[in-house]
């Protein structure tokens, strides 16, 4: 068993996680068009963002294209103890910009890309006495990192191509600070990811999977957990298209400095993407997802908290002369975890986080 104090400084990490992601997960939206559909996006293939979830689709688009990013998300959390108090942490309100650019070469049937995004951040501090009769001191976690994402797509068919890339990780802040120990210091990772994309006139399939990485930081590691994402997109007409995608994350391998692992199991996650273009100018989007609980008997109890998670999520791009605008933003509320094992933790947990984001891309 962990001690208890240790037990308080990732729960101060792991309701992070759970409030900034879209749902009960251990990452935040890189995409503006994701957010606003869900995350349904990785048989899209339209937006340059979409390179992020699957580099395949690129090299169905000619020229070159870049596109600007940018997502902020503001959690919001409370414990609340067997005894009737609660507490909740501070926490910022956290802007992500990221990067997209691919170029389709005119004579090859090869295309490049480049993404450069945060997908993981934290900064919340807890105060004085939030968990009654286990600390009483300040608990804060800062984490923040960002992934320079090369990568290549070939296209093998007419309709069909497979891409691949790397994923470098580089921890820009780590600080675990609590009553048990106070760390910090940055440093980085590899990990990879391969996609397939197929397409029709009136639907597409994608097929993405990103590797396990394993950060150094903070005098520890921090592992990513590997990620396979599936989804169809199908036009009923030119102007309405949906998209049903599936996730699977391998929770299981995923770990956090001075911790074994988080003691979770993997989890599905599905998502329903919806667009509609009102006219060539006018795209409104939606979407809805739905993600279960990676937690089991077995995890860290308190420690991270994550519970199964729903989210609801908007949006429209704008067509304006050469430049494309896109704005989005989610709403995830996370279910309750209840801790009862008198370890000084027990106590009710919940989370829920409001992204907004937008974009400016364009077609060279």
């Amino acid at each position: 068993m962990l001690d208890w104090k240790l037990r308080i400084a990732l729960a101060a990490l792991g309701l992070g996680f759970v409030a900034q992601a879209q749902a009960a997960d251990f990452s935040v939206p890189t995409s503006v068009v994701g957010l606003s559909e869900a995350g349904a996006t990785v048989a899209d293939g339209g937006p340059v963002s979409s390179f992020g979830d699957n580099p395949a689709d690129m090299v169905f688009f000619p020229g070159t294209r870049m596109g600007l990013d940018i997502i902020a998300g503001k959690p919001s959390y409370t414990f609340t103890a067997a005894g009737g108090s609660s507490a909740s942490p501070s926490s910022k309100l956290n802007i992500l910009p990221n990067l997209f650019v691919t170029h389709r070469f005119d004579s090859l049937p090869l295309a490049v890309g480049l993404g450069i995004t945060e997908p993981y951040r934290i900064n919340t501090t807890w105060p004085v006495g939030s968990f009654p009769g286990a600390a009483n001191a300040p608990i804060k976690t800062d984490l923040q990192l960002i992934d320079i994402n090369p990568g290549v797509a070939y296209l093998l068919l007419p309709d069909l191509s497979i891409g691949v890339g790397v994923d470098y990780y580089q921890s820009i802040s780590a600080t675990f600070d609590s009553t048990l120990s106070a760390a910090s210091g940055t440093g980085g990772g590899v990990g990879g990811n391969i996609g397939l994309f197929y397409t029709t006139e009136t639907w597409n399939a994608g097929l993405s999977y990103r590797s396990q990485a394993n950060i150094s930081a903070a005098g520890g590691t921090i592992t990513l957990p590997g990620r396979a994402q599936a989804g169809v997109r199908y036009r009923f007409t030119p102007a309405l298209a949906t998209e049903l995608d599936v996730d699977w994350t391998d929770w299981s391998s995923a770990k956090l400095p001075n911790a074994p692992s988080l003691g979770w199991k993997s989890a599905l996650a599905y998502r329903l993407g919806l667009s509609y273009h009102l006219n060539q100018d006018l795209e409104l989007r939606g979407g809805l997802a739905h993600e279960s609980n990676p937690a089991t008997s077995g995890s860290y109890e308190a420690s991270v908290p994550a519970a199964a998670s729903n989210l609801l999520a908007l949006g429209a791009g704008v067509e304006l002369g050469d430049w494309h605008w896109d704005l989005g933003a989610s709403y995830a509320l996370s279910g309750s975890t209840t801790v009862n094992n008198g370890n000084g933790l027990d106590g009710t947990y919940k989370a829920s986080a409001f992204s907004f984001g937008a974009a400016l891309s364009r077609h060279f």
